[in-house]
């Protein structure tokens, strides 16, 4: 705990020197946020079901340089007393239209920038299939109303599957399922245009390849998912919609079930059903007001689920409904997650019949941030 402390107080010192300073004496450009967050959960104990603490501090550091730019998110996290990188990467210019990326990065796949618009993400992120970042490079080709992405990751953002305290979920090592991220390739495709009047619609599909590596065997097994994503936009009303479909084919010792994989984040791993298929449906609605410096208002109907046909699977599935603003530089989120059967709503994995607490939980979530 000292030790994150320290850490935060060097960040809130380098924030203070940002504000301390000109804009054009500082070499590159800084951002970041400090959040509160209000939580009650009605699984809980009575004495344990509502809380209000620091949640997080954020950094963000960019800059460009000619035909480069650079940009890297740093976060140190109260609730799992834990300190990681978001994304750290170097971006060269080849021309208009095409676009380098290398460092820690975001995967090219599904709903870009993310498939959700409430704090508490969908079910896909906990899955590693929303804003994931891992070690690699992107191609990013624009033209016309098309939009071409490839990449390729030599690993998970830390190489280290028994590190749990992390932004992105990704396979990992808990001590029994031992497995980790040994190269991925990533192809997305999308295309934007008025296919209807007045309403701009955002069609793409996508595809992930990855090596996976048991570390008890020292053989290579494999992740192929799929997905199929749509974004509209009318007048003030969004409308997502995804389909994921993912199979892992592990390289797991004799005797050892094949039917889960462990994922961790947020300094906690957890169980996953190793081939299934998630789905996505997101309804929003901005507000068209203004009072006085309150902007951005929009309320939001999110519901997610992952399904499997395996015998040890169980349906989990997540439903948020909320609204978010800003006033200056305050950006709140009021959000309602009811979860079932789902890690971080009280469930004891993703997918699994694993006994234990699988019915409907509630949490209601309050998010308070300074953005700067």
């Amino acid at each position: 705990m000292r030790g994150i402390r320290t850490q935060i107080l060097l960040a809130l010192c380098c924030v203070s020197l940002h504000f301390g300073l000109q804009a054009d004496e500082l070499p590159v450009d800084l951002g970041g946020h400090i959040r509160l967050n209000y939580s009650h959960q009605d699984w809980q104990e009575p004495e344990f079901r509502d809380g209000l603490g620091f949640e997080s501090l954020r950094l963000n550091l960019s800059g460009e340089l000619q035909q480069f730019s650079y940009k890297a998110e740093y976060r140190w996290y109260e609730s799992g007393d834990f300190n990681t990188v978001r994304y750290a990467d170097l971006s060269y210019s080849i021309d208009p239209q095409l676009t380098l990326t290398a460092g820690i990065t975001k995967v090219p796949f599904g709903q870009l920038p993310f498939a959700s618009n409430s704090f508490w993400f969908s079910v896909n992120y906990y899955l590693g299939f929303e804003d994931d970042y891992d070690a690699g490079l992107v191609l990013d080709y624009r033209t016309g109303n098309w939009e071409w992405q490839a990449g390729y990751f030599i690993n998970d953002e830390y190489n280290d599957a028994g590190k749990f305290g992390r932004y992105s979920f990704d396979v990992a090592d808990d001590g029994e399922f031992r497995n980790k991220e040994d190269g991925q390739y990533n192809i997305r495709v999308s295309y934007t245009g008025n296919l209807i009047r007045r309403a701009t619609t955002t069609l793409g599909a996508s595809y992930q390849y990855g090596e996976i590596l048991n570390l008890d065997t020292r053989d290579d097994g494999s992740l192929n998912a799929y997905a199929l994503h749509l974004r509209h936009i009318q007048g003030n009303v969004k409308l997502e919609l995804e389909y994921v479909d993912f199979d892992y084919d592990l390289a797991a010792p004799e005797g050892q079930a094949i039917d889960r994989v462990a994922i961790s984040g947020f300094e906690y791993p957890y169980l996953l059903v190793s081939e299934g298929q998630t789905y996505l449906a997101n309804l929003v609605y901005s507000l068209p007001f203004e009072f006085s410096s309150l902007t951005d208002f929009k309320c939001y109907t999110e519901y997610s689920k992952v399904d499997s046909d395996l015998a040890s699977a169980r349906v989990s599935s997540q439903w948020v409904n909320g609204c978010s603003f800003g006033w200056g530089k305050l950006y709140t989120y009021i959000d309602s997650i009811q979860g079932r059967n789902m890690w971080f709503s009280g469930g004891p994995g993703v997918g699994l019949d694993l006994g234990g607490r699988q019915h409907r939980t509630h949490r209601l979530n309050i998010s308070l941030g300074v953005y700067f």
